[in-house]
């Protein structure tokens, strides 16, 4: 699953059947931290801090209650190894170029 930034800055969620890894990938380099400034948060090395519930809204599945039980389980165990954070309701992800 990755947050897609089109060239515009568009958002759109991607793969969200995929709940084996979370990224985000940008069309332009350079331009995720504009793009997601009102839904993440800039962490080192390269990753931003993402609204869980942001990415939920995205997801054409966002109704499907097993598609988000399925994201919240993949949150949970990324959660010990520092990907998410579930008091704060985000996921941590790095960014990619296309």
């Amino acid at each position: 699953m990755h947050i897609f930034i089109a060239k515009n800055g568009s958002l759109s969620l991607r793969e969200a059947d995929n709940m084996r890894g979370f990224s985000i990938i940008e069309e332009t380099p350079g331009n995720a931290a504009e793009a997601l400034r009102a839904i993440a948060e800039t962490a080192p090395e390269n990753h931003f801090w993402i609204d869980a519930d942001a990415v939920v809204a995205m997801s054409e599945l966002r109704e499907d209650v097993d598609w988000c039980a399925q994201f919240w389980t993949m949150l949970e165990k990324a959660e010990p190894y520092g990907f998410a954070d579930l008091a704060s309701r985000r996921v941590k992800a790095h960014v990619e170029a296309a």
